[in-house]
């Protein structure tokens, strides 16, 4: 499977020991702050993924603006720092404050001066009283600290679905309700997402995560579609503009407006227009229309009043237009399954969009608390065209005195509803 490379206007995820940051790579010379740090990122362009890239500072370090330089590989502290002697054990270390010859000043003129983070590791260990009677046990340790505190290379990664997840979960788990890559594994294994069926996802607030879950499922050689329902006025897209699909895999996803795709397929005709019309006609100012009737072109006196209108209105049609169009053609040949994942109570929601969808067909209902789905349980329990009804909750959580993050990631609820209507 070939890698890719780095190109202008594509999203990239930058890695640093355990950090990961999402990024738009936008021009060449853009630059991205990583902590503290001021970042170049005008060497990237052009590299394949996965290529590690040392930070080297523009000036002193005191100003923390770095450069990228392309490396095979890296470099550990241990490999750059000759150290020739160590101890057999630490009882005779003290640790009274004596140790570091150094004064605190003195180590920070040190970090500002110096280029490279061996410079100043090697520095500290020259001027340490212990070090060298420590244990190599004790000297890795050491090393491995310093090293976590000065590590100068970055890798550059190509955005995919579980890295994706872990860096918006990680910036905050409410805006993506809690969703991890084993609930999306799940979710898409319930509702049997297939690269040739057109599916349903209502989704009120998880950054599109849901959406890219099931667009990269479907595949870049799919003949389906996905109709991605949303409540407010723009949908949510981070995650699926983080992913890079190509334009014929991104242009199967059609997002639309619930209210306003229901009136289309419910009366024929998108009457967001009329009533934008009306309203522009009320509050337009007699300035405004005689600046409009200026910026209209020449007629030649062959053309009707009709087909100067008719082109007029054509031209006023925004995009959302012809997506509830397309989706209400999509929604009156039934679907092959619904996904709702929303923070309000799913009973209206799925309750209406049921309908849609083909006998047989698995439905995904998926909440982060319990309460609304037991309500929708009992009341889809009393129904005769309901089978395989199942109420799912799992939760797992760890209790370890360790700081790993491994621990802090199990820390949610997943409840699902799955059925077969």
């Amino acid at each position: 499977m070939p890698v890719g490379v780095v190109k202008v206007g594509e999203y990239v995820i930058l890695q640093k020991q355990n950090y990961k940051k999402l990024h738009k790579f936008n021009k060449p010379n853009s630059c991205v702050s990583i902590g503290k740090d001021s970042v170049d990122l005008s060497a990237i362009e052009g590299c394949q993924y996965y290529s590690m890239f040392k930070m080297i500072p523009k000036g002193f370090r005191k100003q923390k603006e770095y450069e990228l330089e392309l490396v095979q590989e890296t470099v550990s502290l241990r490999d750059e720092i000759d150290i020739k002697t160590c101890g057999r054990d630490n009882r005779n270390i003290y640790d009274d404050g004596r140790s570091q010859k150094l004064t605190a000043n003195e180590i920070v003129e040190l970090q500002s001066d110096s280029s490279k983070a061996s410079d100043i590791v090697e520095t500290l260990i020259t001027n340490s009283n212990t070090f060298h009677n420590k244990t190599e046990f004790s000297q890795d340790k050491y090393l491995k600290k310093k090293e976590k505190k000065y590590f100068e290379y970055i890798q550059i990664l190509k955005p995919n679905l579980r890295n994706v997840i872990e860096v918006l979960y990680r910036l905050d788990p409410s805006k993506v309700q809690g969703l991890r890559i084993d609930t999306l594994s799940q979710i898409i294994n319930m509702a049997n997402i297939s690269c040739e069926g057109n599916h349903l996802l209502y989704d009120s607030g998880s950054c599109g995560l849901v959406a890219a879950a099931i667009l990269s499922a479907m595949g870049d050689k799919s003949s389906g579609h996905l109709i991605h329902m949303h409540p407010g006025n723009m949908s949510q897209k981070q995650a699926l503009l983080a992913m890079n699909f190509n334009s014929e895999q991104y242009n199967k996803c059609i997002s639309v407006n619930v209210y306003s795709v229901l009136r289309q397929f419910y009366q024929g005709c998108d009457t967001h227009l009329t009533e934008n019309v009306s309203e522009n006609g009320l509050k337009r100012k007699a300035k405004d229309d005689f600046e409009e009737n200026a910026k209209v072109p020449k007629r030649s006196e062959h053309d009707t009043v009709d087909s100067i209108s008719g082109e007029m209105l054509e031209k006023k049609k925004p995009k959302w237009h012809f997506d509830n169009i397309d989706a209400a053609k999509i929604l009156s040949s039934k679907l092959d399954s619904l996904v709702i994942v929303c923070k309000e109570d799913p009973q209206n929601i799925f309750s209406e969009l049921s309908s849609f969808i083909k006998p047989g067909r698995p439905f995904v209902i998926y909440y982060n608390v319990i309460e609304p789905l037991q309500n929708l349980y009992v009341a889809l329990k009393s129904q005769s065209n309901v089978a395989a009804l199942k109420l799912t909750y799992f939760a797992r959580a760890y209790t370890s005195r360790s700081h790993d993050e491994r621990f802090k990631w199990f820390l949610t609820n997943r409840i699902f509803i799955t059925i077969n209507k």
